[in-house]
């Protein structure tokens, strides 16, 4: 038997853990869903934040891309848009490991807050690591470090209430 042949075999014996993982970010919205692939969030325009990680009190220089920038993409209601039924907007932060967080989409708008919640993608000039990364929610000016998730693969958007 051809040894690429076994090679093959052996490693789908091995399972999803022996297959490199391939980095998505899904976002979707109203029916509307958008899969970004590690390359296609690089392209984006970024950021950078200075700001202190709940978890390790240390200052970091985080660089990623404006959450409001990810959401336009899928049609969210924006500026003058965003009022009566679309205040009741969630956006559900959902990682690899199942954590998921939730954020008023008011939140992400500029017209209700002046901060800017980041998508990252490095911290102090380096890629994520495996077990934070892709992505993670950097929410400056939270006091708590709950919502800063890590190893973010989706962004929905979903109504609350009615």
């Amino acid at each position: 038997m051809d040894l690429r042949i076994l090679f093959l075999a052996g490693l789908l014996a091995l399972g999803p853990t022996a297959r490199a993982e391939v980095s998505v970010l899904r976002l979707s919205y109203a029916g509307k869903t958008i899969d970004l692939s590690a390359a296609e969030v690089a392209t984006l325009p970024h950021q950078s934040v200075t700001a202190v990680d709940g978890h390790d009190k240390k200052s970091h220089v985080y660089v990623g891309v404006p959450l409001r920038t990810l959401l336009a993409r899928v049609g969210v209601p924006a500026g003058e848009k965003l009022r009566g039924p679309a205040l009741r907007l969630v956006v559900i932060a959902r990682a690899r490991d199942g954590y998921g967080v939730a954020y008023a989409l008011a939140e992400f708008d500029q017209a209700f807050s002046d901060r800017t919640i980041l998508l990252v993608d490095r911290q102090d000039g380096q890629p994520l690591p495996p077990n934070i990364g892709p992505w993670r929610i950097v929410a400056p000016g939270d006091q708590r470090p709950a919502r800063w998730a890590r190893m973010i693969t989706a962004l929905e958007v979903v109504s609350v209430g009615n």
